[in-house]
């Protein structure tokens, strides 16, 4: 899905297009592959399984419209970007959370455990 800005159209509608450009390829891309189910402890690349290489990028263009992990050049200097990704299970007796700084290398490595 390309989301191209329409004449006339407003910042918001423009956002929502974005966040449903997402939310249509995440949400299908999620589906497709079993969903984690992360203990406390151990590395990262195990916890979270087939979703960790989804939520780090998916391959897309770091401008494309669905991109989760975004750079925006808004010229003239402006640059805005993701700076890190989270992941957290949270469960009656799981707390964990991980994180990276973004991007998040093709090889999965920069990934951290964090303590709670």
């Amino acid at each position: 899905m390309v989301v191209r800005r329409q004449p006339g159209a407003t910042a918001s509608e423009r956002v929502r297009a974005l966040m449903a450009a997402r939310a249509d390829h995440f949400r299908a891309r999620l589906a497709a592959v079993p969903r984690p189910e992360p203990a406390a402890g151990g590395p990262t690349e195990p916890a979270w399984g087939d979703w960790l290489p989804i939520v780090t990028g998916d391959g897309l263009a770091l401008d494309g419209d669905a991109a989760l992990i975004q750079r925006r050049d808004f010229g003239d200097g402006r640059i805005w970007g993701s700076s890190s990704v989270s992941l957290l299970a949270l469960g009656p007796e799981l707390l964990r959370y991980d994180f990276a700084t973004a991007p998040v290398p093709a090889d999965g490595s920069g990934w951290r455990r964090m303590e709670v």
